[in-house]
């Protein structure tokens, strides 16, 4: 987990096609996520406090963004509605290896939050909370760390991933 600042253009995000998903309903997706989703359910989760809204883009002005973090890139939006958690789970980067033919270990996915931090806004990866963030800080997450992120505040949690091949990243920091 590396955390990084960047400076995010004012584009807009509120009024993209947001596709309600949860994380329980089976959707045919790579067999580690579903299998993540069946051990949720188990503990309790369901469909009712797992919900969260998602928006593909390929808008210029997204893109545009985009193209200063990675040659090769996905781009997803989420919006996570007060009372709701995604609980801890590892990302499987799938749709990202597969479109661009690499393997998933070779992909990386930078969660940019789009709004200062708000009461009741949490995340977390590896065990660390990261709270009071503001609007364009942004964390690293490889394949197989663990994060979670929840919603218990009044207000909805907005934040962009954009997923891509980690050789190609633009943004590490000097070492």
């Amino acid at each position: 987990m590396e955390q990084i600042k960047l400076e995010l253009p004012k584009f807009a995000y509120k009024s993209l096609m947001w596709e309600d998903k949860d994380n329980i309903t089976y959707e045919g997706r790579a067999q580690a996520f579903e299998d993540q989703n069946r051990k949720y359910f188990l503990a309790g989760f369901n469909k009712e406090n797992t919900k969260y809204k998602q928006a593909f883009s390929t808008l210029k002005e997204h893109t545009d963004f985009a193209d200063t973090l990675f040659d090769r890139y996905t781009i997803a939006f989420m919006y996570q509605l007060s009372g709701q958690t995604l609980p801890s789970h590892v990302d499987t980067f799938y749709m990202v290896s597969k479109k661009f033919g690499v393997d998933a270990k070779d992909c990386c996915r930078v969660n940019i939050f789009l709004e200062d931090w708000k009461s009741g806004h949490y995340f977390e990866i590896n065990d660390t909370p990261i709270l009071q963030w503001k609007r364009g800080d942004a964390i690293i997450i490889e394949k197989d760390e663990p994060h979670l992120s929840a919603n218990n505040g009044m207000q909805p949690k907005y934040t962009m991933q954009i997923t891509g091949v980690k050789n190609e990243f633009k943004r590490r920091k000097a070492s």
